[in-house]
């Protein structure tokens, strides 16, 4: 009981510290400095007024200074943050599992700040999500026998296949919002391009073929010294085919050629991104955006990214089941506010990490369940 209330605490701490993140990194502000003020008057908060929680109680939600009222989300944040901190201490107690529960916190914190992030101005920062995953793969290291978690190689692959699923949700669902015309996207020398090769390569001879044959496609760009573009419509239509016969393909069995193709996609997006992100960090400029702003799209990057870092987190089996989640929870959410009449579009991060998250405490129970329904 000591311990989780010291992880109660200690995930209040960093929960207040999250608010400054979900406020800040949009702005592109330092999270660091300058020290948290009153947005209205400008008022420096003392100490003792950024006590989690308790401080809000205890202003009664209002600024000291000015007295303009402060969001009740304040304190949900850091309520949140240390609920979770606690049920994951709870679920994997140190004194068990060791040190196992420490990347699980790093990541939910994370977590929190991305989908709040993503909730307010639709973007889920690579600032965050990038570093999220190394944590997932890092943590894989000090996870402790028995703990249910994965190993590094089914980390990986749940990370690959993940980001792979929601990277062709992305193309495909976005090439039939254009009616099957071709992106606007012209990304050099690494883009979507090479995602759409991953996934055809995967399809006809696993991920080493699909990750192998967007390798070259990107070499050849740099030898061109621009984009050489493959139509989008060509390759999901040869994609569709060579799915439909993988049953007579000698390379690949059809569900090697359904993994492939998902896993081959989902490295090359990831690799894709963690080229730009460092890209943009080196000139200080952002990502060239496409050529026509309005362009139709699926789903977010940002949400390939995420499920890439709850892939690792879950196994690809888990993952399976944190994705089908994500949909319920995002389906049921967007009709209950339909029906209460709001008219926002909810992104689909916040369902996707909540899926994830039920999928962490009870993936494995769910999938038992329904494999006994199968009679597997």
């Amino acid at each position: 009981m000591f311990t989780l209330i010291i992880v109660g605490i200690l995930g209040a701490l960093i929960g207040s510290f999250a608010n400054v993140v979900i406020y800040r990194v949009p702005k592109g502000e330092s999270i660091v400095f300058p020290g948290s003020t009153c947005p209205n008057c400008g008022h420096k908060i003392k100490p003792w007024e950024n006590i989690p929680v308790l401080s809000w109680l205890f202003l009664r939600g209002k600024c000291s200074s000015c007295k303009t009222p402060i969001s009740a989300r304040y304190p949900t944040v850091e309520a949140l943050t240390a609920t979770g901190f606690v049920l994951l201490a709870w679920r994997w107690p140190v004194e068990i599992y060791g040190l196992t529960v420490v990347p699980l916190l790093i990541i939910f914190a994370m977590l929190v700040m991305m989908t709040l992030i993503d909730y307010d101005h639709f973007i889920l920062p690579d600032s965050l999500t990038l570093p999220a995953l190394v944590v997932a793969l890092v943590g894989t290291f000090v996870y402790a026998f028995g703990s249910g978690l994965p190993t590094l190689n089914e980390a990986l692959a749940g990370g690959a296949i993940g980001a792979g699923i929601l990277a062709l949700i992305n193309r495909i669902g976005s090439l039939i919002l254009r009616r099957l015309g071709d992106t606007a996207e012209r990304l050099w020398p690494v883009g979507m391009d090479q995602v759409n090769i991953a996934a055809l390569g995967g399809a006809l001879g696993g991920w080493q073929v699909g990750v192998g044959a967007a390798l070259i496609s990107f070499i050849v760009n740099l030898v061109l010294r621009r984009p050489l573009r493959l139509p989008e419509a060509i390759v999901y239509a040869l994609w569709v085919v060579a799915l439909a016969v993988s049953g007579l393909n000698p390379f690949v069995t059809p569900l090697a050629s359904l993994a492939g193709t998902f896993a081959a996609a989902g490295i090359v997006s990831i690799l894709g991104a963690v080229y730009w992100w460092i890209n943009e960090l080196i000139s200080d400029e952002a990502t060239e955006e496409p050529e026509d702003d309005d362009e139709p799209i699926a789903m977010g990057f940002g949400d390939v990214k995420l499920a890439a870092i709850l892939g690792a987190i879950l196994g690809w089996q888990n993952m399976l089941v944190g994705l089908l989640l994500a949909f319920i929870i995002g389906a049921v959410g967007g009709v209950i506010g339909r029906l209460l009449g709001g008219d926002r579009v909810i992104p689909f991060g916040p369902p996707l990490a909540l899926g994830g998250l039920i999928a962490l405490f009870v993936g494995p129970a769910i999938l038992a369940w329904y494999l006994g329904l199968l009679g597997v």
